[in-house]
């Protein structure tokens, strides 16, 4: 799934859908209640390549001005969020022995960021603005930012 998807689509579903159908558009929450494997991506070129704005549509379901939201029953945390953009997602490809988490025996992919997304300060309107300041891809860098203190 592609949560970055509800930022646009929560714009003309119920119109599309019906108030009874809509009920069950992006049922995170009710896929991961029953147990339900949920693996994230980006859908890019389709939505932009930023997982941040995922992140905020699934632990907010609002738009990205704060100003409507769309079935909030079906939020999910943060945590899941993440767990679901790398364990679940390294799952999805019959990847989780080798991709998804930072131990031994994986690849060393992951992103440094411009501040802690998990700190209990931190917002979810932050999301929309975090910067990657370095990435690494199998252990190698691929990027690092001009930015980068």
């Amino acid at each position: 799934m592609q949560p970055s998807h509800l930022l646009t689509d929560m714009n003309w579903a119920e119109a599309r859908l019906g108030p009874d159908r809509v009920k069950y558009s992006y049922a995170w929450r009710s896929f991961l209640d029953h147990n339900v494997v949920l693996a994230f991506g980006t859908d890019y070129p389709v939505e932009s390549v930023n997982p941040f704005r995922g992140l905020y549509a699934a632990i907010t379901r609002q738009n990205e001005a704060g100003t409507k939201t769309y079935q909030p029953q079906e939020k999910i945390t943060l945590n899941e969020a993440i767990y679901a953009y790398t364990q679940a997602s390294a799952f999805a490809e019959n990847q989780e022995k080798l991709k998804g988490r930072l131990e031994p025996g994986f690849v060393a992919d992951f992103a440094v960021l411009d501040h802690d997304i998990t700190s209990p300060t931190a917002t979810p309107q932050e999301l929309l603005h975090t910067k990657v300041l370095r990435t690494v891809l199998n252990g190698e860098i691929i990027y690092f930012s001009k930015e980068t203190p």
